[in-house]
């Protein structure tokens, strides 16, 4: 058989994402032309390897075969990339990765730990911050790198930008708020809220009003920590739109709870941003791909599961 490379990148991401559109925009390639890759691959195993049904795609027994061993040379590649790095000496001895609050939840923690653990004489400095904090340190090259949570294409003009899935969003309350039902936006309009960031294209609760022709609530508190965002709502009936992932912390989820909402809330995307992929250095592009792999095993676990938005 003669597989290509580009083809096991492109299966690995139909597995991980369990969409051909979202894979196809998670690559920056068009739907049709990821299906005909896909349909070449078939072609050259002789066998059909994916399964679909109207919640997506899945790969049935020899695609999981296959994705098992793509995986395999994956992981070996990227090994062999690192060897040979060092044989060069090319191999970067600091690497400034930034992340906001949301990205830090599943797969990026555990890069941390595994790209530490496998390359001990890297320095590794890792800073936490709003997408607009992390998007200036990357363009006055404080960061090498970024897991960044992205409500819109703002952020990513002249950068390269890669999604590896989108969290769902939900409106959170404290345990003792008054409304118990399912509610509105509008509803919730003359209640005082909280926002990570100040009106503008980045806010994407700006973004949500915007969305439903409604207009921002006269009070809110604009605040970058959770915690203090958590004790505010705990103490007060205040809400805030947090992603999926923050109730999953337990100082958060002992008391604080989500409110059903008649609105559908758009997602948030976490994913790499690079300011130029060309003068990254070979630990940047490491920690990349090893990002980009556990990103994948992650959206296997039921945990992620509960938490991602299907494309």
């Amino acid at each position: 058989m003669k597989i290509k490379l580009n083809q096991l990148d492109i299966l690995m991401e139909i597995a991980a994402q369990g969409s051909i559109g979202k894979a196809a925009r998670a690559l920056n390639l068009t739907q049709p032309g990821l299906s005909k890759t896909i349909q070449e691959l078939e072609a050259e195993i002789g066998m059909p390897i994916l399964q679909r049904s109207s919640r997506g795609v899945t790969l049935n027994e020899y695609g999981q075969v296959l994705l098992r061993h793509a995986r395999d040379i994956d992981r070996s590649l990227l090994q062999a990339r690192d060897e040979i790095d060092h044989l060069l000496g090319k191999a970067m001895r600091q690497l400034r990765v930034g992340f906001t609050s949301a990205a830090s939840y599943g797969p990026f923690t555990s890069t941390l730990i595994q790209f530490q653990a496998r390359f001990p004489g890297v320095k590794l400095v890792a800073m936490e911050g709003r997408p607009q904090q992390i998007h200036n340190a990357l363009l006055n090259q404080r960061l090498d790198i970024a897991a960044i949570t992205a409500a819109g294409g703002a952020l990513h003009a002249g950068m390269y930008y890669e999604t590896l899935y989108a969290l769902s969003n939900t409106i959170i309350a404290g345990e003792q708020h008054p409304i118990t039902h399912t509610t509105s936006l509008k509803n919730l309009l003359h209640y005082p809220w909280l926002d990570w960031d100040e009106p503008g294209e980045h806010s994407i609760l700006a973004q949500v009003f915007r969305r439903y022709n409604l207009p921002l609530p006269e009070n809110i508190v604009h605040c970058s920590s959770p915690r203090i965002m958590a004790s505010m709502m705990e103490q007060t009936d205040r809400v805030s739109m947090w992603t999926s992932v923050r109730l999953r912390f337990p100082e958060y989820s002992v008391n604080l709870r989500p409110l059903a909402l008649r609105e559908v809330l758009p997602a948030t995307s976490i994913g790499l941003l690079c300011p130029d992929m060309g003068r990254l250095s070979s630990a940047g592009r490491t920690f990349m791909e090893m990002l980009r792999v556990n990103a994948r095993d992650w959206l296997q676990e039921t945990d992620a599961q509960e938490m991602i938005v299907q494309g």
